[in-house]
């Protein structure tokens, strides 16, 4: 959710009706009213819904339910003499821009507005950055977006002295915050006008010189980015949200240097989706018709039209988050309202039952428990220097170095928790079933969950025969008639260790641990483990039934 701020009496002005109506259309639209004081309100707003993130947009929002305008809102928009010239710049390639004209808005919730668009579709302006002007200063009519050196100076926002971009990224808050985002080979992303006079360095600041005031209301927009629809998405939503404030909305031709395309923006993305009567009948589980699901349709601020039976809807440029039918759907939902939805009665004579994994699981955790071992649990993430294979999930940001990694085996943990553990009584005897994370290309993730068994017996003297009865008696007891092959690997010592086969296919892997591996751990007792492949063993016996 994303939250916002607005003053409630200005709001409500907009659209004429009474609080308790506002939050009750709101929480239609899924968003959530909390009071702050006499004069603002909190709006908690899904991300999706970028349009609402002002409250020019939830005032459109808002007349729709209402009625007092439906279908798509129309805009003026002119031909202005603005040129955008975008250059070859590596870090962000994609930039648009556009002008309002004469919108009435209020700073403080412009301001916000930015900053929340900053926050989710920008990702934190690592795929967005916006800059807004002061259009009455900006000085020229072609404006360059392209690399500058880092020793280029202006006057960053709020400061009264110029600085070089290098100052500026050691300096201010902003350049602390954003500037490895985009700064690379020493050259920085800039918009300057045709004299060489920056106006941003996104998506770090902007210049001083536009600097927005009380009694802007002319608006020069400029919008770069890593992905050229999000860009163009950012300012459909900007520009139609200012024009929702009064504005007109001006056309900037943009010329590709590169290649010397051009095309104007903003480019006002639509898309058409079409939509099935009984595709919406069945989801919301109501009676209804083609012409009442355009009605609703169009109280959400998007056109609607029938051809030849086929329910067909314009999506607007500020409607981004509709991506295909379901969408749709769920604003049918909403216009409807969902406390005007009433489930339909469902009884159902069947009973739950267990997954038949989880049977399994416990089986063999009651098999181990009467074989003589003790259960131990231990945490999915673990170390990643106590993993034996170099193919393992790696966490980017880990709250700690102790749990940067998702565990490929259960051995690493029993090892883990024997060393901890020498003090105790001997022998030893501990087992434990969970899932691990495990290399498989043929995925679309290059890995996948698997669900083992380990189990684990340190002593004074230990070797591969008190190991292998117990783990020979579970898998007999399953009703699998196993067999051992010699197999050498890091873990074990070589020539007392085995792979588990059942019919060809790898079931587990038993041995004496390697007493490298032993020092590593800070393990002074010998140990044997043997770990069993449950997913696998799944599937035979599924197979048997």
């Amino acid at each position: 959710m994303v939250t916002i701020v607005l003053n409630k009496y200005k709001l409500l002005d907009k659209i004429h009706i009474s609080q308790q109506k506002l939050e009750d259309l709101l929480f239609n639209l899924k968003s959530e009213v909390k009071p702050i004081d006499e004069n603002n309100i909190e709006i908690e707003i899904n991300a999706d819904r970028l349009d609402l993130l002002s409250s020019d947009g939830i005032a459109r929002a808002i007349k729709g339910l209402l009625e007092k305008e439906l279908g798509e809102a129309k805009y003026n928009v002119t031909d202005t003499e603005y040129t955008l010239i975008v250059d070859n710049v590596r870090t962000r390639p994609y930039a648009l821009a556009a002008v309002v004209y004469n919108a009435k808005i209020d700073l403080e919730e412009l301001i916000q507005f930015q900053e929340k668009l900053h926050g989710t579709i920008g990702r934190k302006r690592k795929k967005v950055a916006i800059g807004i002007h002061d259009l009455r200063k900006v000085d020229s009519k072609t404006i360059e977006y392209k690399e500058v050196p880092l020793s280029y100076k202006f006057v960053p926002l709020y400061e009264n002295k110029e600085l070089t971009i290098s100052e500026i990224l050691e300096r201010t808050e902003q350049g602390k915050l954003y500037g490895n985002i985009s700064i690379a080979n020493g050259v920085s992303p800039a918009i300057v006008q045709d004299d060489g006079e920056v106006l941003s360095i996104p998506p770090i600041i902007n210049s001083n010189k536009t600097r927005l005031d009380e009694n802007t209301k002319d608006f020069f927009i400029d919008v770069t980015g890593t992905s050229f629809e999000a860009v163009a998405q950012t300012l459909d939503i900007i520009v139609s949200n200012l024009a929702e404030a009064g504005g007109t909305i001006g056309r900037v031709k943009v010329l590709k240097s590169a290649n010397f395309s051009q095309l104007s923006s903003p480019l006002f993305l639509h898309k058409i989706q079409n939509v099935r009567e009984e595709y919406v009948k069945k989801i919301l589980g109501i009676k209804t018709s083609k012409e009442e699901i355009c009605k609703h349709v169009m109280r959400m601020r998007m056109n609607c039209d029938i051809e030849n039976g086929v329910i067909r809807v314009t999506v607007p440029q500020y409607r981004v988050d509709i991506l295909n039918e379901i969408d749709v759907v769920e604003d049918i939902a909403m216009s409807i309202g969902y406390n005007n939805l009433e489930p339909s009665k469902y009884i159902s004579t069947n009973y739950g039952s267990y997954d038949y994994m989880t049977l399994l699981e416990r089986k063999i955790r009651e098999l181990g428990i009467g074989a003589g071992y003790v259960e131990i649990s231990n945490f999915v993430l673990i170390k990643d220097e106590k993993l034996f294979s170099n193919k393992y999930v790696k966490i980017l940001n880990p709250v700690t170095d102790e749990y940067n990694a998702v565990r490929n085996s259960l051995i690493p943990g029993l090892l883990d928790f024997l060393s901890k553990n020498q003090h105790a009584k001997f022998p030893i005897r501990v087992f434990e079933t969970g899932d691990v994370v495990v290399y498989d290309s043929s995925t679309d993730t290059g890995f996948r969950n698997d669900k083992r068994a380990a189990y684990a017996i340190m002593d004074n003297k230990v070797s591969y025969e008190d190991i292998q009865a117990p783990i020979h008696y579970i898998l007999k007891s399953l009703g699998l008639e196993v067999n051992y092959k010699e197999e050498n690997n890091n873990i074990f010592i070589e020539g007392r260790s085995a792979s588990i086969f059942y019919e060809n296919e790898k079931m587990g892997v038993i041995g004496e641990v390697n007493p490298d591996v032993l020092i590593r751990f800070g393990i002074e007792y010998p140990a044997v483990i043997a770990e069993l492949y449950i997913s696998e063993i799944a599937k035979r016996l599924t197979n048997q039934r």
